[in-house]
């Protein structure tokens, strides 16, 4: 297996999209027709394309790369001509009838993006399940390893769905809740930042804006002026995905302008946290890229808060907006989405579609905690000391 098939297995195993052999339910049977060119698969890499990115196509709905190969249909393969296998031939088939119904779906893309313009684009995009991700970026370091835009395009593809599908574990979400694909766009060049973010997000924003609610997109200048990174990069789309996801999902509603601000950012924080032990990304705050508290490292600066008992009140917390969170009051606004979900993920999304019907939160923690916000803020404090590192 080549370096780049072996980075995108990496990041689709993360994904749930590959599982381990012994764990699989569907193995395929052994196969009946044997060749040696085919190596008994049936089809083959397709000519037209580098032979290990190829697979990449496996796991998309839709690559523009591809998409308008005449030899292989945008799948990244061809039917092997020393062997015969129906199913394979059928599954081809399928899969080019599937990529052209796809280029239909996401062709307002490039007809946004080049309304009114003189020189017509046809961006880099590609659809996944639950994604329209488009990457006009350079490629980027990946593990050590320089990849290029096709490749880094596919890697950023795999790991949203990793997190669309650790959002639908952890809150017992089912994916029918959100009606509309979020689409992530990523540019290199700040004036095409600028120039996509009112055409797709209704707001310019020279590093990053989101459209949320019923139409969720988030569009970012993702060049090493803003993103020194791959790290830094992802855990920039985590938190702000995150962000699209729940105020898309059913009932769609964006909570952040209401006082609701704790657990509008709270759940963004929760989900940088839970890749990567630390949260940095603060969206009221998105063109000042120094903006730091404690290192990101939220538990052991919410604890030595609690320990001198000088944490935020949670009258104050439960009463800003995203733009009024302090410094501090992310955090705990973090801790809080982390008590939360550890008493009972399912719960959080109850109050969190309470939220979204605009149910006050201390009405809402009632009827689905049994806790009146003295009481939460008692049992977290406790909870916080227990658990939460001094370091």
């Amino acid at each position: 297996m080549s370096p780049k098939t072996l980075l995108l297995a990496i990041a689709l195993l993360a994904a749930g999209a590959l599982a381990p052999a012994a764990a699989r339910q569907d193995e395929p049977p052994e196969p009946t027709v044997r060749c040696t060119k085919c190596k008994h698969v049936g089809r083959l890499p397709c000519g037209e394309h580098p032979e290990d990115e190829c697979a990449f196509e496996d796991e998309v709905l839709f690559c523009s790369v591809v998409a308008d190969c005449a030899t292989c249909g945008g799948t990244g393969w061809v039917d092997c001509p020393k062997c015969e296998n129906p199913e394979v031939e059928a599954a081809l088939k399928r899969r080019r009838e599937q990529s052209a119904a796809a280029a239909k779906r996401v062709a307002w893309v490039d007809e946004t993006w080049n309304d009114g313009r003189e020189r017509k684009d046809v961006l880099r995009k590609v659809e996944t399940e639950h994604f329209v991700l488009v990457w006009e970026m350079e490629g980027l370091k990946i593990d050590k390893r320089r990849c290029s835009e096709h490749e880094t395009m596919h890697v950023y593809a795999a790991r949203l769905e990793r997190l669309f599908a650790d959002w639908l574990s952890t809150f017992g979400a089912r994916a029918a809740e959100f009606s509309k694909k979020s689409v992530v766009l990523v540019w290199q060049l700040p004036n095409d930042q600028m120039e996509a973010s009112l055409r797709f997000c209704n707001n310019a924003s020279p590093r990053g804006v989101k459209l949320l609610g019923s139409m969720p997109r988030f569009s970012v200048c993702a060049n090493k002026q803003n993103f020194s990174d791959d790290e830094e990069l992802h855990r920039s789309l985590v938190h702000n995905v995150a962000h699209l996801l729940l105020s898309h999902q059913r009932p769609s509603m964006w909570i952040g302008d209401k006082k609701y601000g704790w657990a509008d950012e709270g759940v963004s924080h929760w989900f940088e946290d839970l890749y990567w032990q630390k949260c940095t990304n603060y969206c009221y705050q998105e063109a000042n890229t120094n903006v730091d508290f404690k290192g990101g490292r939220f538990r052991v600066a919410v604890r030595k808060m609690v320990a001198m008992d000088k944490q935020p009140s949670i009258g104050e917390v439960f009463s800003r907006t995203t733009n009024d969170l302090t410094l501090p009051e992310h955090a705990v606004a973090f801790s809080y989405v982390d008590y939360l979900i550890h008493l009972d993920g399912k719960k959080f999304d109850a109050l969190m579609k309470r939220l979204r019907a605009k149910e006050e939160t201390r009405d809402a923690l009632q009827r689905v905690y049994e806790l009146n916000p003295l009481q939460f803020e008692e049992q977290w404090k406790a909870w916080v000391l227990e658990t939460y590192p001094t370091r």
